[in-house]
């Protein structure tokens, strides 16, 4: 490691490797601050300055298969000008990317460049996400404006879970970034620069994963009124059927009585007589209601 030349090196452990956190707690040639950060267990972002280090917890996708996870992890890294060591317990879908691009013959200047792009390839995998998010959100909108739409809420549901998941971590991402930018310009004008751009690049999609989730929100309301405007409407339906069939039901239990002298008994066709009887009170009961605008 001290005979790599003019250019910078990149180590990445694998924190589930003993042997690896055996490394950084004896031989990793950083401070003791720097080897708290790359082995513990804090999972909380940041980013700080330790003399001539930069050591940070920064977020990024787990990578399941070829292709990245909904689950967000973390990436410990310590850096200074020719040394950038990295970090995970799982793996990272933005830092595979990055090997894969340096396999290829990708190469980067300096240490800052490659965790620039390695932050970079990670807002455009949460933009692209918010993409599909927002194909999610069209498809059920489309749903939910016909008049009889299906209950789209557990669809919504995740679409606003995803989205409050991720806007906590840009929300945390872009404060650090912030808040270590006026520092940095003193220590590293360069480094500084990388990190202004990816704090506005940071902040313009955490506008986009904000305004989907506010979305989500509006469609979720949305889709409740129109399933309460339906349930209502059924309600009424029913009320009506049940203030229409009252008095016919009221008939037919009077001539249902086993008691004697009972109308229509000893007559012909007095089952027709009863049946009229229970119909027109039905009749008139329907012409009640509309006549004092029930309905």
């Amino acid at each position: 490691m001290t005979a790599h030349g003019a250019g910078w090196m990149w180590l990445h452990l694998a924190l589930a490797d003993t042997r690896c956190r055996a490394w950084i707690a004896q031989h990793a040639p950083v401070s003791e601050l720097a080897r708290d950060v790359l082995a513990g267990p804090d999972r909380h972002l940041r980013l700080d300055i330790i003399g001539s280090e930069i050591v940070g917890v920064l977020p990024d996708l787990h990578r399941e298969f070829a292709q990245p996870g909904e689950d967000l992890v973390p990436v410990r890294f310590v850096m200074t000008e020719r040394l950038l060591i990295t970090a995970r317990r799982r793996r990272g879908h933005s830092i595979e990317i990055n090997r894969r691009a340096i396999e290829s013959g990708k190469r980067f200047p300096t240490a800052i460049s490659f965790l620039d792009a390695v932050i970079d390839q990670f807002a455009d995998t949460i933009a692209r996400m918010a993409e599909k998010l927002g194909d999610e959100l069209d498809h059920v909108e489309d749903h939910v404006m016909h008049d009889e739409p299906a209950d789209e809420r557990q669809r919504i549901g995740r679409v606003r879970q995803q989205a409050v998941r991720v806007h906590r971590q840009l929300a945390q991402l872009r404060s650090v970034f912030h808040r270590l930018e006026p520092r940095l310009i003193a220590h590293n004008a360069m480094i500084a620069a990388a990190i202004r751009a990816l704090a506005q690049k940071l902040d313009a999609l955490d506008n986009e994963v904000g305004s989907l989730h506010e979305r989500a929100r509006l469609l979720l309301d949305e889709l409740d009124a129109k399933m309460t405007a339906i349930t209502n409407r059924r309600l009424h339906t029913l009320s009506v059927l049940t203030a229409v069939l009252l008095p016919a039901t009221l008939v037919t239990g009077f001539f249902g009585m086993n008691t004697k002298d009972m109308p229509f008994q000893n007559v012909e066709g007095g089952t027709w007589m009863a049946a009229t009887v229970a119909l027109a009170a039905a009749l008139a009961c329907y012409w009640a209601l509309r006549r004092m605008q029930a309905f």
